[in-house]
């Protein structure tokens, strides 16, 4: 390898925990995670995941998810390159810190969309959508902490939408920890709104994505318990 080691904000060894939800919007179980994101190359990362699953997804096809996975990531400027075995696709990091990414687990045989997000340098919100044909197959939000700090992190998703002038906004459950909201003077305006509770950081992070045809804003806070 090169002394030229290249770096990232998500690299390093990580803690997960995963909260899996079904199209229906109910937590039907969790995923354990070592997550490992190390140089492989002056301009690419190794990501290796070691992933368990709770006893509740036994009989369910999340089950597969069980395993080891490994794929290469490229970087270019604000692009991420997925290339696989385990995860094709690509990657837009939108800020320091905050990255969407799309494309496909062949072996797993699902397509995705995901979303990283650090909080905290000792903190990363992740989470996103695993699919089929279009169709929702699970709704994952998850929480990460670097591995040093040897606590597995927590989410306690029982916390209400956040308040976005509930009069104009009338906010509506859809899919697990997502809420879709919609302007009635403003159809075509739309906001996905995620509220959670970080146990380990002590903090509640919610996640404001505003659609409309100007593009998306999303504003991201994280607010002592």
């Amino acid at each position: 390898m090169s002394d030229a080691t290249p770096r990232d904000d998500f690299d390093g060894a990580w803690m997960v925990k995963e909260y899996v939800h079904d199209p229906g919007g109910e937590l039907i179980g969790t995923v354990s995670q070592r997550r490992l994101v190390e140089p492989a190359d002056t301009d690419r990362f190794r990501v290796t995941q070691h992933c368990s699953v709770s006893d509740e997804l036994r009989d369910h096809p999340m089950i597969r998810f069980e395993g080891t996975w490994m794929f290469d990531l490229a970087i270019e400027g604000a692009q991420r390159h997925y290339l696989g075995p385990d995860v094709i696709g690509m990657g837009t990091q939108w800020a320091p810190g905050a990255m969407t990414g799309v494309g496909q687990w062949p072996r797993f045989g699902h397509d995705f969309e995901s979303y990283a997000v650090l909080i905290a340098p000792d903190r990363q919100l992740t989470g996103g959508f695993f699919s089929t044909a279009g169709q929702s197959f699970v709704d994952i939000i998850g929480i990460a902490v670097p591995e040093v700090l040897g606590v597995e992190p927590q989410l306690e998703l029982t916390a209400g939408a956040p308040d976005l002038d509930r009069d104009a906004w009338p906010v509506q459950r859809a899919v697990g920890p997502m809420r879709i909201g919609t302007a009635q003077a403003t159809p075509n305006l739309r906001r996905r709104c995620w509220t959670m509770h970080d146990v380990l950081g002590g903090s509640t992070i919610t996640i404001v994505e505003t659609v409309d045809a100007g593009g998306v804003s999303t504003t991201i806070t994280a607010q002592p318990n």
